[in-house]
């Protein structure tokens, strides 16, 4: 059989085979970390984000997909209409210390193997998220407060890049972050002109409409 087959075709079936396995296990990592990013999303993030919404009586869209040109959308993780803002949230799980300044486009994720990895900067990109739906929406960019969300797993302490109008936090400061904003002495967000606008913005979500697949973090 060897001399049938030949060593140069052993080799291809050998190389066949290695590409297979290794594909196969690109599919199971791949999988296994989108099974672990959802499962991070039902147990952190979304229980807080309803609860919030629910307790205080605000209204709450999750996951849009808005078209803000000739294909080009922004992905949004959730809104939440305050009385007196509308909270643009994005959820992030990182495991590790990060560090970084509020003008910086890209920050340091430091693992807790003392790996050192460079990431987008969530609080630069929300920044974007909301001038990119300001403009969507002909809402001015002070009705919007960014949120970035991150698990328990994140270390933060070390950041100063917070100002009022956006903030990275913990999810376990999120209901207490809200209270405080919502607290400020300023007028309230007309109710019916709000309820129109969520009505509006919810018209705008592509994802619901089209069934189109949430895209990963990076």
């Amino acid at each position: 059989m060897f001399l049938a087959f030949g060593v140069t075709e052993y080799v291809l079936l050998a190389l066949a085979l290695i590409s297979f396995i290794c594909l196969l296990v690109v599919f199971f990592l791949y999988l296994r970390k989108k099974l672990l990013q959802r499962f991070a999303l039902l147990r952190y993030f979304y229980p807080i984000i309803r609860k919030t919404a629910v307790y205080y009586d605000f209204y709450l869209i999750n996951q849009l997909e808005i078209s803000v040109g000739l294909n080009d959308s922004i992905f949004i993780d959730h809104l939440i209409f305050g009385d007196k803002y509308i909270y643009l949230v994005s959820d992030f799980v990182f495991k590790g210390t990060l560090s970084g300044k509020s003008q910086d486009s890209k920050w340091i994720l430091r693992t807790k193997k003392g790996e050192e990895i460079m990431i987008d900067s969530p609080v630069y990109k929300n920044r974007e998220l909301v001038q990119r739906l300001s403009l969507r929406t002909a809402l001015d960019q002070t009705t919007f407060i960014a949120v970035t969300l991150v698990s328990k797993d994140t270390k933060i302490t070390d950041l100063e890049v917070n100002d009022p109008q956006n903030y990275i936090i913990d999810t376990r400061d999120f209901m207490k972050l809200i209270l405080k904003i919502e607290s400020r002495n300023i007028r309230p967000l007309n109710s019916e002109e709000l309820k129109k606008r969520v009505h509006e913005i919810d018209a705008l979500n592509l994802r619901r409409n089209r069934g189109r697949k949430w895209p990963k973090k990076m």
